[in-house]
């Protein structure tokens, strides 16, 4: 069995993973490549999807669902499949595929698409957005990662000058969980299970995962906070992912959001669990299962 890794062409953020899991992957004789999504990987051609790799499986540490559409529809098995990751690159999917499921999330609301110049009676519906939401409030590019386009507002003002910059992104409005300041939960989901977790703290910015000023540290007392991060996994089925959790003012969980691709370097290092381990021996379950 020989499998691809494939990453943006930001590697950096990915080294360490990229790193872990050929040490792991090497160790049960299972040969790896990475690739660069570069966009010379797929195309269709006389009417069929071509591939220019051969793989049983494709480890997919990016966020491109086009090129994962590619190879799944040329048969080869992919973790995550191209559906979730969408799901969960989409923070407004994530919301509503959450939603009725007895999941407890933030009040969130979606901006509406625009694609030309934003005339003045289009910042009418924020007057909506203030009246549902209220002060301070969280607004989120929707596509993103690392606490990058996430911004915290705290009147109309700073809530219009910022629509009239980020508009022209899908973007969504939130509820602003104050009692979670700089403080989330990341619970990863591997094979389906809850595999364990950690609190990220930052004391200086309300994103808890963003700059230099984050660090992590164990979980203690973590078993309702397991129990709703499994329920997530249950719904949704999910098989590898990082759930992050806020908490609210009686340090109870609420879904911030979930990562299809979730980074572990710092997961491994607080936690002292072997992730890069637990992936591939889903990878090899579900391949000798043909799940």
């Amino acid at each position: 069995m020989n499998g691809v890794i494939i990453v943006n062409q930001e590697i950096g953020h990915n080294r360490y993973k990229i790193d872990r899991l050929t040490e792991e992957f090497d160790k049960v004789g299972i040969s790896t490549k990475v690739l660069v999504n570069d966009g010379t990987l797929a195309m269709v051609e006389s009417n069929n999807v071509v591939l220019n790799f051969e793989a049983d499986f494709v480890v997919y540490l990016d966020k491109d669902t086009y090129l994962a559409r590619f190879i799944e529809k040329a048969g080869i098995r992919m973790f995550n499949k191209a559906d979730f990751i969408k799901l969960c690159d989409d923070k407004i999917l994530t919301f509503i595929a959450c939603a009725d499921k007895g999941i407890r999330m933030p009040k969130t609301l979606a901006g509406p698409l625009m694609y030309r110049e934003l005339r003045n009676d289009e910042y009418s519906f924020l007057s909506t957005v203030e009246k549902e939401i209220g002060y301070p409030m969280v607004v989120k590019k929707v596509y993103g990662s690392l606490g990058e386009g996430v911004y915290l507002v705290r009147s109309y003002s700073e809530l219009a000058e910022l629509y009239s910059q980020i508009y022209r992104n899908p973007i969504l409005f939130q509820e602003y969980i104050e009692s979670s300041y700089g403080k989330s939960l990341r619970i990863l989901i591997i094979d389906g299970k809850v595999f364990g977790g950690f609190v990220r703290y930052n004391h200086v910015d309300f994103r808890s995962n963003y700059g230099d000023t984050a660090d992590g540290r164990t979980l203690e007392n973590s078993e309702k906070y397991f129990a709703f991060a499994q329920d997530i996994a249950d719904k949704l089925d999910i098989e590898y992912a990082g759930i992050d959790l806020l908490f609210d003012e009686n340090e109870d969980p609420i879904l911030c959001e979930i990562n299809s691709n979730a980074f572990f370097e710092e997961f491994e290092k607080v936690t002292g669990l072997n992730v890069a381990s637990a992936i591939v021996n889903m990878i090899i379950k579900k391949m000798a299962n043909h799940e």
